[in-house]
């Protein structure tokens, strides 16, 4: 692939744990440095110090990892992998991988992330969006491909397991963008958003099956799929239950609020009081309605790519803006083992997608 790199991961947990660790060994202790020793904060934003020796954090983390070894003990073995291979503890992995720096505040940061589902003109369903983070904590595309379950490419910060917005060898692509909602009644073993996701990417193969993972594992985000059948699946993803929002007349649209106000008053009655937003979250979402009102059914991939990649002159709706690290675009019924990829990293002028081959 020209302009980015790929890290093609293969093999078992801990093979290719143990093969990230390494290649990516200098990047995964700067990150643990930033998120979890809290050494150089003033680089990261939004992030809370990590009560390593307080009893009720050790225990919300024995209980996460108990919770990963009911559900993906393959995961953990990775985690090991991924230490041994970097020279660092396994805890200090765990902990990168359970976002330990929201522990104390875990639903409540929202960022710049967008989806869209859109129908285009030949009938099929394309799916694009935007990644909001910061660049200098990621190791550009990753192409894990596990003995046991899908392939797929995926974009974790680096040393963590995550999966992220991408897609699978099975056509499923996945975009997604965090919520907060503070205060919520959780349900019992509610799992990390970005480990649920690297789950929905190795072991999902249509939009329903993420659906029924949905259904059965509670956490935090807000979730747009599209399958090579071009089935859309949309939802508020909470860590009080999935709640679905159908597409319409073909395309969905999420940024980062609730978009339902009916589900506001819901979700108010079960204990959030505050609902916390992005500055941009509306417009952007706004502007990514406006573009399937009039394009739906209408435009074509190349189209919808120039849209998702239009910086609007630095615009607060803009869907590709300063924070934006990846653009990612597929349409799986056309192209059920190809993903678009703009991985911008630091690079904010940066244009241009590149097919990938999965």
């Amino acid at each position: 692939m020209r302009d980015c790199n790929i890290l093609l991961l293969n093999g078992s947990p801990e093979k290719t744990g143990e093969k990230y660790g390494r290649l990516m060994a200098k990047t995964i202790r700067k990150n643990i440095a930033l998120l979890i020793e809290r050494i150089g904060i003033e680089i990261i934003e939004g992030i809370n110090d990590v009560p390593l020796d307080d009893k009720d954090f050790i225990k919300w983390e024995k209980e996460q990892e108990e919770t990963l070894r009911e559900i993906a003990p393959y995961l953990l073995e990775e985690m090991e992998g991924i230490a041994a291979g970097a020279g660092v503890s396994y805890r200090e992995v765990l902990l990168l991988n359970l976002r330990a720096w929201h522990y104390r505040n875990y639903t409540a940061k929202t960022g710049g992330c967008s989806s869209l589902a859109v129908t285009l003109r030949d009938g099929t369903v394309a799916c694009t969006g935007a990644l909001d983070d910061p660049a200098e904590l990621y190791c550009g595309p990753v192409h894990v491909v596990p003995d046991e379950g899908y392939s797929f490419i995926s974009f974790p910060i680096a040393g963590t397991v995550w999966g992220n917005r991408g897609m699978n060898n099975r056509g499923l692509a996945i975009s997604t963008s965090s919520q907060g909602l503070p205060g919520l009644e959780r349900l019992p073993k509610v799992i990390n958003m970005d480990i649920a996701q690297r789950m929905i990417l190795q072991t999902c193969s249509t939009s329903s099956e993420v659906k029924q993972f949905c259904r059965k594992h509670a956490f935090s985000l807000n979730i747009l799929c599209v399958d090579k059948n071009s089935d859309i699946f949309c939802a508020h993803q909470t860590a009080g239950g999935c709640f679905e929002y159908p597409a319409v007349d073909g395309y969905a649209v999420l940024t980062n609020h609730i978009i339902d106000d009916r589900l506001m008053f819901c979700l108010n009655e079960k204990g959030v009081r505050i609902f916390t937003e992005s500055e941009t979250t509306r417009l952007r979402r706004g502007n990514l309605l406006d573009f399937a009102a009039r394009r739906n059914r209408k435009c074509t991939g190349g189209e919808v790519r120039n849209f998702i990649e239009d910086r609007r002159n630095g615009s607060p709706a803009a869907i590709c803006h300063k924070g934006t690290v990846v653009l990612t675009y597929s349409n799986p019924q056309a192209c059920e083992d190809t993903l678009w990829i703009n991985y911008l990293g630091e690079d904010k002028n940066k244009t241009g997608f590149t097919p990938v081959k999965l």
